[in-house]
């Protein structure tokens, strides 16, 4: 067994070294950020709700979004890693490897809070300027790759974005909407971009697995 170990070692010592050396950094930048902060280590290494003294369930629609964000952006770039070297996939894969790169902005944004807090507050970016900044991006990428987004089952991709623009529409109309329904407004503004999140990672989950060959779906090559 210790043979199997070693020789597994020497196989794998630059698969290791990479795997391991962003969050060996990452971990380096934690250490001296907290030192300029003036922050003690735990606060940006423990749980939120842990630090906060909250409830663990708190913030579990968001949180589930950010996961089908990450869960989406995963597909997509593994997706893109299987299919980038197939010369009569590559113009799919460049659609798989762009999408996964805005989807991974987008799990940014909605984790860290970009538009919210960190681009008003740090940047001077106002959030409408940044929420045109990102439908001006979705907007490019369809444009570019409306080939190969036609050749999908893009009533997914439609009914995602449905979704979202109805919880951009109660962000933007918040004042009047919660005059008429009170605090249900915020319900319905999360509920709405979860449902779109959920469409925009079925509608990765669908693309990727028809083009790996599902029985149920299209063929989605030439």
């Amino acid at each position: 067994m210790l043979a199997q170990i070693f020789a597994q070692d020497r196989k794998l010592v630059r698969f290791l070294f990479s795997l391991y050396l962003l969050p060996v950094l990452f971990l380096f930048v934690v250490v001296i950020a907290t030192a300029q902060m003036g922050v003690s280590l735990a606060m940006l290494t423990r749980d939120p709700a842990s630090i906060a003294k909250i409830h663990p369930f708190i913030g579990v629609v968001s949180n589930l979004g950010v996961l089908l964000w990450t869960a989406s952006a995963t597909i997509c770039l593994f997706s893109w890693a299987l299919f980038r070297h197939r010369l009569n996939e590559m113009r799919f894969a460049t659609f798989l490897l762009c999408s996964g790169l805005l989807t991974t902005l987008l799990l940014l944004d909605d984790f860290f809070l970009l538009h919210d807090a960190i681009f008003p507050h740090y940047f001077g970016v106002n959030e409408k300027v940044a929420f045109l900044g990102y439908g001006g991006l979705i907007i490019g990428w369809m444009v570019i790759f409306r080939k190969c987004i036609r050749r999908t089952e893009y009533l997914i991709l439609l009914t995602a974005l449905v979704f979202f623009g109805l919880s951009l529409f109660i962000d933007v109309f918040q004042h009047p909407i919660q005059s008429v329904i009170g605090n249900a407004r915020i319900f319905f503004e999360d509920g709405f971009k979860l449902l779109g999140i959920v469409g925009w990672f079925g509608y990765f989950l669908r693309c990727c697995l028809v083009q790996l060959g599902d029985k149920t779906g299209t063929d989605l090559k030439g």
